[in-house]
């Protein structure tokens, strides 16, 4: 996953988690998201497990699933917020660390698909 498309940055995270951000929740991971009002358009996507999870490899691998989940079903939202041409700000998060692959991808592709069809109701070029 290149690090273009990952959210990095304190003010980025910090804006995820005001008061106006939109949170879906599903079996083992959540997703905080929040439609910035800017002039270019593009989907960044954070990932973020708690310390009080676990230890340190345990919530690597976590991370690690979450990511390459994501890289599979990216273009699932992608495609969307490029044709509204919006700025998505999302943050996939991780309730446990003793999830596998598949319970992970399914939470995913359901969490993207949920996101995309709140956006599609968005018209193209809405700020």
């Amino acid at each position: 996953m290149p690090r273009a498309k990952i959210l990095r940055g304190r003010k980025n995270f910090q804006r995820l988690f005001e008061q106006d951000a939109k949170i879906i929740r599903n079996n083992i991971v959540d997703l905080r998201f929040k439609i910035l009002g800017t002039n270019s358009s593009g989907c960044l996507m954070g990932f973020i497990v708690k310390k009080s999870l676990g230890k340190a490899n345990k919530r690597n691998r976590m991370k690690r699933l979450l990511k390459e989940a994501y890289r599979h079903h990216q273009d699932i939202l992608s495609d969307t917020v490029k044709n509204t041409g919006i700025m998505f700000h999302g943050a996939l998060m991780a309730k446990t660390i003793d999830g596998n692959y598949a319970d992970v991808e399914q939470d995913i592709i359901a969490l993207l698909s949920k996101v995309r069809d709140q956006l599609s109701t968005i018209s193209p070029g809405h700020s």
